[in-house]
């Protein structure tokens, strides 16, 4: 394209010729012409990069890549595929998501467009990630499709008649929570597991350091009670266990300080002693709790342990699940530090849509 080009018809007079001649600039920008010609299917100058963003449509995601080059590279063929789950997949390993898993929503379903993620982990910066997550698959998937959950670790779905069992599920919704402004629901879910072995100074201070033929005295528990008689104790393990059973008990989280951060009342507490090979007169007892979503959001937490013998100090609501450390009681006549069992370390942060599910085991 380095020579003047004429579109004139053959009858041309010489003065059309001459201004044609004139005004054709190709001799000045044939070779200039000639190198944009796939310019951009090679190495992209950086001056160039981004007409090349902005021709395909890429600056919706430009800010999650660091150059230009990056944002072609994958942008191109996720430009190619959205609309698509393969256009949400590669979206969300942008994030660090490398294993997600895309759920249709049950046929049986009126709402039968959406759909949910199992996201595959939690993340660590939890807020500006999910944020993203759910800003850049809405700009991937389907337009009829809506994204409506993502979890990871605590997954209670809405209970389908005649599909699942009550105990197993949740009436009219499935778990998890929102972000402030957002369509989707993030239910995450993280274990923790720690033991705590009592010393006979703790035993004595929750009232259960109790031996075989140990004489009794007059106490708050029934003379039908377990592993005793009126001659004291026969079976140390079954009357510790009944004692234990007895007494209220929550899950206590501290700071780094040793200062409480709040309390959990448990989801269960069990007598493990058969799963153990334990000696005579000890047990095992196994405390779960599970924090709520936001509960003591922010905060870092250096340890668990156990407290008993506690309750809410507003008895106008016994029940309720997290105590801040100014909501707790405990019985009268007892030392709450006595009744502080056990510090477990552990390392986690409180988060708005984890739930942590913690399980400790006493042997005492």
């Amino acid at each position: 394209m380095t020579t003047a080009l004429h579109l004139l018809p053959k009858n041309a007079s010489p003065f059309e010729r001459a201004l044609s001649m004139s005004l054709d600039r190709t001799p000045d920008f044939g070779a200039i012409i000639d190198g944009i010609a796939g310019l951009k299917y090679g190495v992209i100058p950086a001056a160039f990069s981004p007409w090349v963003v902005a021709e395909y449509g890429l600056g919706p995601i430009s800010e999650y890549f660091d150059t230009d080059a990056e944002v072609i590279a994958a942008g191109i063929p996720w430009q190619r595929v959205r609309g698509t789950p393969a256009a949400v997949l590669a979206a969300l390993s942008w994030l660090g998501y490398t294993a997600p898993h895309i759920e249709d929503q049950n046929e049986r379903r009126r709402k039968w467009n959406r759909y949910q993620v199992a996201m595959g982990l939690v993340p660590e910066a939890e807020l500006p990630v999910l944020r993203d997550a759910e800003y850049l698959v809405g700009i991937s998937d389907p337009a009829r499709s809506a994204f409506i959950r993502g979890w990871h670790g605590y997954n209670v779905r809405a209970l389908e008649w005649s599909e699942q069992k009550w105990g197993e599920s949740l009436w009219g919704d499935d778990s998890g929570i929102r972000l402030d402004g957002g369509t989707v629901k993030w239910s995450h879910g993280e274990d923790l597991t720690a033991s705590i072995v009592a010393t006979s100074e703790e035993r004595e201070a929750l009232g259960v350091n109790v031996s075989v033929g140990d004489v009794l005295q007059w106490g708050a528990f029934p003379w039908t009670a377990p592993g005793i008689s009126w001659n004291g104790v026969t079976d140390a393990g079954a009357f510790k266990s009944f004692l234990l059973s007895s007494l209220s008990v929550y899950v206590a989280f501290y700071d780094a300080a040793g200062q409480v951060i709040g309390y959990r009342r448990p989801v269960a507490v069990r007598d493990v002693t058969a799963n153990h090979d334990s000696a005579p007169g000890q047990v095992f007892f196994q405390v779960e709790a599970r924090t709520d979503f936001g509960d003591s959001e922010g905060e870092q937490c250096a340890s668990v342990g156990l407290v008993f013998r506690a309750h809410n100090a507003n008895a106008a609501k016994p029940g309720k699940l997290w105590l801040e450390p100014q909501e707790i009681a405990f019985e009268p006549g007892f030392d709450p530090a006595d009744m502080k069992i056990g510090a477990v370390p552990v390392d986690f942060t409180f988060r708005r849509t984890v739930r942590q599910h913690v399980t400790i085991e006493l042997e005492i």
